[in-house]
């Protein structure tokens, strides 16, 4: 059998005959529970100073409260940390690249990224510290590999195993669609026909199960969020972050990002590409302006004047009902707290203990970081000494 580098090539019934096998169900929950140590590892970080769960949380929607990321360093990126609910059913993951559809792929970014340093790791550091720590991952990866050598591969494998059991569409919106006409109250019901009219369009860029694939064209979109005049005709948006036109190097895809899903939006804020929105009613407030107008700061400029910005956004008019009418139906797309109430916790100790946030019982000591000496750091820069 010829093995692909890109599992959504596999063919289904290939899948299916693995899936269906005992002892490979059994090897894939041990997987899933060797990815859960490791998302919620900060040994997986240079200075140990965060894991994935920390800018990824269960009880923040699998995104965090931030506006915008920030690294190892403490330096705040340009972009706002996605949700990683549903991500194993994305099309493709990156907010503003395109081509990337493998979700082992897209984990090395953040692990391995040097610019932004989200986590940033090397293979050398990465190997050598879960080497160091037998006692913890040696029986889990004999368990879910049969010995227990660790490899980048191996931990990315498990990574993504863990990350694809991150899925829910447990919403009353979704109860609604499967038959339960009661799951929407009266005004839930009125917003979603104010989600879908031709008047608001909200429908066309947010559709199908996850409320994310446009009806028609890419799946990226400038949404006049900026327009700062860079001469009479042109528009852009600021120059730090310009959004798919960073990747491609086309200034037709200046401002564009990837149409982020609707399910549990209530619970991820803040909102936008960059965070710059505290609150949902401000995000309809801008759709209904046909973009955003900046009056004051550095990003002062028209967003409705950009060049790039969707066609589809034009702007309509609601009154302050229909607003709450649209906003009681994105209430009803939130998925309830207790869907990821367990098989989720850390198995390790907080950092910092948090009153409303007990740790699991027996939960193990987190890992500190040991700073190496000067003279080390100069020869050996980032290696645990």
């Amino acid at each position: 059998m010829k093995i692909v580098k890109n599992r959504r090539l596999v063919s289904l019934s290939i899948i299916v005959f693995y899936i269906s096998t005992p002892a490979y169900a059994e090897q894939l929950t041990s997987q899933v529970e060797l990815g859960r140590y490791l998302f919620n590892d900060v040994r997986l970080s240079k200075f140990g100073n965060r894991s994935c769960g920390l800018c990824h949380s269960s009880d923040h929607g699998w995104t965090n409260t931030f506006s915008r990321t920030i690294d190892i360093n403490d330096r705040v990126s340009t972009l706002n940390t996605p949700s990683l609910l549903n991500v194993g059913k994305y099309p493709l993951y990156m907010q503003r690249s395109i081509g990337l559809n493998d979700l082992e792929e897209t984990i090395m970014l953040p692990l391995f990224s040097q610019q932004p340093k989200e986590m940033g790791m090397t293979e050398t550091l990465l190997l050598e510290r879960l080497n160091k720590s037998k006692e913890i991952y040696g029986p889990l990866f004999e368990q879910s590999f049969g010995n227990e050598k660790v490899t980048t591969g191996r931990v990315l494998t498990a990574l993504s195993a863990y990350v694809n059991t991150i899925q829910s569409t447990d919403t009353a919106y979704q109860r609604y669609r499967d038959g339960d006409l009661q799951a929407l109250d009266a005004q839930q019901k009125k917003g979603m026909r104010l989600f879908n009219s031709e008047r608001l369009k909200c429908s066309q860029c947010h559709g199908g199960e996850l409320l994310n694939q446009p009806t028609g064209g890419e799946p990226f979109a400038n949404t006049g969020l900026y327009g700062l005049p860079i001469s009479e005709e042109e528009y852009s948006y600021p120059r730090k972050e310009t959004g798919l036109e960073k990747f491609t190097g086309n200034k037709s895809d200046n401002g564009k990002f990837r149409i982020p899903s609707l399910i549990n939006v209530t619970n991820t804020g803040p909102w936008g590409h960059d965070g710059s929105f505290r609150h949902l009613g401000t995000v309809i407030d801008t759709y209904s302006a046909g973009g955003r107008q900046t009056t004051f700061g550095p990003n002062t400029g028209d967003g409705r004047l950009h060049p790039n910005k969707d066609q589809r956004i034009q702007g309509f008019s609601m009154t302050a009902e229909q607003k709450q009418q649209l906003l009681s139906f994105l209430s009803a797309l939130a998925v309830p707290e207790t869907a990821f109430s367990s098989g989720h916790q850390s198995p390790f100790c907080s950092l910092i203990p948090l009153k409303n946030k007990p740790d699991a019982k027996g939960c193990l000591p987190p890992f500190f970081y040991k700073k190496p000496n000067a003279s080390m750091a100069l020869s050996n820069e980032g290696i645990e000494q």
